[in-house]
């Protein structure tokens, strides 16, 4: 008898992940001409992306290694362009440029051996960008005194026994069982 497969559907937690071989990405960015120019450029700046999301290009390097189908490199304008098309649909941060793709942290969390990349020239900063916030992540967990949780106190409900008889604990919630 054939095995039963469940359909097709669209993944629906963001836990689920795929992995994507960073090296055939800039493969693939470099030399296909079939795809489109802001996937190629995407693909491009994966090769490079640190485990902060920063991908970064020396100037005109982009131009260089993303070739037209004629063998020309494209125009610092249209590569701009580009930029503009994969930030306006959230591939990239805004924060993204001809010297730097940025990837957001929610899209991609990288393991890479490049861990402890340098502070990257172009941002200032080695942190991460969040797309949710729209802002950059902070590198660690805030520092300092965490205030005293203050839990509210419970109103008396009538018919809630909260208070402790016998071997009863407090908030035990039966109702009306000690009167």
């Amino acid at each position: 008898m054939p095995k039963i497969y469940k359909p097709f559907t669209d993944h629906t937690s963001s836990e689920m992940f795929a992995r994507i071989y960073l090296m055939k990405a800039g493969q693939f960015a470099r030399e296909s001409d079939s795809l489109s120019l802001h996937m190629r450029l995407f693909f491009l700046g994966l090769q490079r992306v640190s485990n902060r999301g920063h991908a970064p290009f020396k100037a005109g390097e982009i131009q260089q290694l993303l070739q037209s189908k004629v063998g020309r490199p494209y125009g610092e304008k249209q590569i701009r362009n580009e930029i503009k098309r994969l930030t306006k649909d959230g591939l990239i941060s805004p924060l993204s440029n001809i010297r730097c793709l940025l990837y957001p942290l929610e899209l991609i969390s990288l393991k890479t051996e490049k861990k402890n990349a340098a502070k990257c020239d172009e941002h200032g900063t080695h942190s991460s960008w969040s797309g949710y916030n729209n802002d950059w992540a902070p590198d660690y967990p805030p520092q300092g005194v965490v205030e005293e949780v203050i839990i509210p106190a419970v109103e008396e409900y009538s018919g809630i026994s909260l208070n402790s008889v016998g071997e009863i604990s407090i908030g035990d919630g039966t109702y009306d069982s000690y009167q």
